[in-house]
């Protein structure tokens, strides 16, 4: 993206803007109740009390334990660690650590103390589902012969953020003299993630009025952020509503690699995104979605284009576009109504090259596409731009409130027919003579711009 429309992302910056690429209560510690592969009830798993014992003995070459017993043992570690996490007993969590696995010991303290600062309210461990694949030889040789992968999912929530969050890790368990303890949690798992920002990284927490920042960032950085953020929340709830949230959560990883890994996203691929909303890490993503920043594109742009960015996300966070069907268009077009909604920014400032290419060659013969939004598509630019000005028309011409209606009811249908009766019902015209209106109106403001 960054190399194929240099010259945009230069008069962006000059101008401040960088168009977007989207993308205290009572605490609990859960154990998830599905079944687990042996007949350990939720009762003996959820007991608090000190590690059962098998016996003693050599603490690397010890008897493998039976499955039913390994299961057992594993369930009761993971329901000893939630609650030490819950009830903040940081030395009880990090007793749950393998003592030979030092340097995980230290990435457990760290991820102890984020989950801490990030006011953890819920923890809860799922089933462990044994990886039948295991260790590498090379691991297997450092951990024993007791040790043994599974796939854990823990679901949480954070203070000021009501929707959960879900992480699945690759943990190993391991004995040592008669106690079962946790010696990793990511075992072998790709380095392009998805991986949360604090599984990685030591984070810092900033709580504005609307807002949750969670950074690798100063925090008089992070502080910055929430003032805009909070302002992004105002400014999107004047024009779609307060039926949502009314809130964000923003991630600023230290750098694009890191926020790429954050986001689940093949490396060297976001240079041009300043921020991109996602669902991942969320463990209903139909209910919540939160916003992660582009630091080495974000940091780039002027104080206007950092407001005007993070409104186009938080738009997106409330309409909830990350589990849309909708067309792009149409979602990534009033993201960007809303997003420049008051900017003092004239329309052909705002879809500058979109409007001189009606200039040279005319109006589309459509509206921009699904493909046309990919971020390595050639002119990405265009289509946001051309985007902007179809629910710039529709406002212009029925009212915001009838885009916002528009919005909704296209939102809502399932079907062709059921979006065709959007139309008709909203706007009062088919889906046909609304490009042919909306190519009209372009041409015109191309020609008075």
């Amino acid at each position: 993206m960054a190399d194929r429309s240099p010259r945009r992302l230069v008069l962006l910056v000059a101008c401040g803007l960088l168009f977007v690429v989207g993308v205290a209560g009572t605490v609990k510690a859960v154990t998830d109740g599905r079944a687990l592969p042996s007949a350990v009830s939720v009762h003996q798993a959820t007991q608090g009390g000190s590690p059962s014992r098998r016996g003693s003995g050599d603490e690397r070459a010890g008897p493998v334990p039976a499955a039913a017993e390994r299961f057992d043992a594993a369930r009761a570690l993971l329901a000893r660690q939630a609650r030490a996490l819950t009830e903040r007993n940081r030395a009880a969590y990090l007793r749950t650590v393998d003592p030979h696995a030092k340097d995980f010991a230290a990435r457990a303290a760290r991820t102890y103390d984020n989950l801490v600062r990030m006011g953890v309210t819920e923890y809860r461990f799922g089933a462990p589902v044994e990886d039948t694949v295991g260790l590498t030889p090379d691991r297997r040789a450092v951990l024993g012969p007791t040790a043994w992968v599974a796939e854990v999912d823990v679901t949480y929530k954070l203070e000021g953020d009501p929707a959960p969050w879900r992480t699945t890790l690759r943990m190993v368990f391991v004995e040592r003299d008669g106690v079962t303890y946790v010696a990793a949690d990511r075992e072998g798992q790709e380095p392009t993630g998805p991986t949360a920002l604090w599984w990685e990284d030591e984070v810092t927490v900033v709580r504005g009025t609307h807002s949750l920042l969670i950074g690798v960032a100063p925090r008089s950085r992070l502080e910055r952020i929430a003032r805009t953020a909070d302002r992004s929340v105002e400014r999107v709830s004047k024009i779609w509503g307060q039926d949502w949230a009314q809130h964000v959560v923003v991630l600023v990883p230290a750098t694009q690699q890191q926020m790429e890994r954050v986001v689940g996203v093949d490396a060297e691929t976001q240079g041009a995104v300043a921020a991109v909303t996602t669902s991942v890490e969320r463990a209903n993503p139909t209910e919540a979605s939160h916003i992660v920043l582009n630091p080495d594109t974000f940091d780039k742009i002027g104080s206007l284009g950092r407001l005007v960015v993070l409104t186009h996300e938080t738009t997106h966070v409330a309409a909830g576009a990350t589990v849309s069907a909708m067309p792009l268009w149409l979602s990534e077009g009033f993201a960007d109504y809303v997003g420049f909604h008051d900017s003092g920014l004239s329309t052909d400032v705002i879809a500058q090259e979109f409007l001189a290419k009606v200039r040279r060659s005319g109006p589309p013969r459509d509206l921009p596409q699904k493909e046309e939004f990919d971020p390595q598509a050639e002119d990405l630019d265009e289509a946001y731009e051309a985007a902007w000005t179809a629910c710039r028309f529709i406002a212009s011409r029925w009212g915001e409130a009838a885009l916002v209606d528009f919005y909704r009811a296209m939102d809502s249908a399932s079907t062709e027919r059921e979006e065709r009766r959007a139309y008709r019902e909203v706007l009062g015209i088919t889906p046909e003579d609304f490009v042919e209106a909306w190519r009209d109106w372009v041409r015109d403001v191309s020609v008075g711009g």
